[in-house]
């Protein structure tokens, strides 16, 4: 739809100049292409600003589904389905959307499989898991490979929307992913005991609780009287101290070990 828009955009700026300079435009033609080329200005720049989503699922009615609520939402817009994971591969590497909605288990290339290639080849790309149902030995594997939500099917809409600008915005939805009590008792299993753990300070304890409530980095920015960029800072030392990579990691990190509860 974008290019589309773009290339008739071109096409009318082309159009109108020729008739200016031929001198066949009438006052009334050159109004009507100026209020042409004026609006799909318009509506380029609101494509532009859109949140290109992609759906995953082996099962054409879900996709349809949600496709068509979710498209009902002014900022969200669908630029393709898949319902494999070998054809979402096959998708992204030519088109990249901003979020995937992936399902778990699909035929051939499952879920965990693909996101664990778009983990490493398209890192910009925000992935939230849409399942039919919580797993937690998923949800752990999952998190491994920076997904920024485990959703149900089942879930409220409102919830599915939430998660999905939080994702945009890098950010992880953690309500329904890491303080269900199920997966802290997973956790707790792999609890380290022994090994020497690195230290953190009040201040990053303060963060991790911050973020496992899912606070926005703006939120816990004003709550905690630092600037965002000081937030980041703080994550990005965190990660290190874990030997992670993303902030849902860490949090399973900190679950792991003790670190919160």
């Amino acid at each position: 739809m974008q290019v589309c828009t773009r290339k008739f955009f071109k096409n009318t700026i082309k159009m109108f100049l020729a008739m200016c300079i031929f001198n066949k435009a009438g006052v009334n033609n050159i109004s009507f292409l100026r209020n042409t080329i004026t609006s799909s200005a318009k509506t380029l720049l609101m494509q532009e600003n859109l949140i290109r989503l992609v759906i995953a699922d082996d099962h054409t009615a879900v996709r349809q589904s949600f496709i068509s609520i979710l498209s009902l939402q002014p900022s969200f817009t669908f630029i393709f389905e898949a319902e494999n994971g070998h054809e979402l591969l096959n998708k992204v590497s030519v088109q990249q959307p901003d979020v995937i909605l992936l399902d778990i288990k699909m035929p051939g290339i499952n879920g965990i499989e693909a996101l664990k290639t778009i983990h490493n080849q398209y890192p910009d790309i925000k992935v939230l898991v849409l399942s039919a149902f919580f797993d937690e030995l998923y949800v752990a594997r999952c998190l491994e490979y920076g997904i920024n939500g485990y959703l149900t099917k089942s879930m409220d809409m409102e919830d599915i929307i939430k998660a999905i600008h939080l994702a945009y915005n890098n950010e992880v939805y953690v309500n329904n992913l890491l303080n269900n009590a199920l997966l802290k008792k997973y956790l707790a299993k792999y609890k380290k005991s022994e090994k020497l753990l690195p230290v953190f300070s009040n201040e990053e304890l303060q963060l991790l609780n911050l973020l496992k409530h899912e606070k926005t980095t703006e939120e816990i920015s004003v709550l905690m009287s630092l600037s965002k960029r000081s937030i980041e800072i703080k994550r990005d030392k965190m990660r290190e101290k874990a030997f992670v990579k993303t902030i849902g990691g860490l949090l399973l990190y900190a679950f792991k070990t003790g670190l919160i509860d």
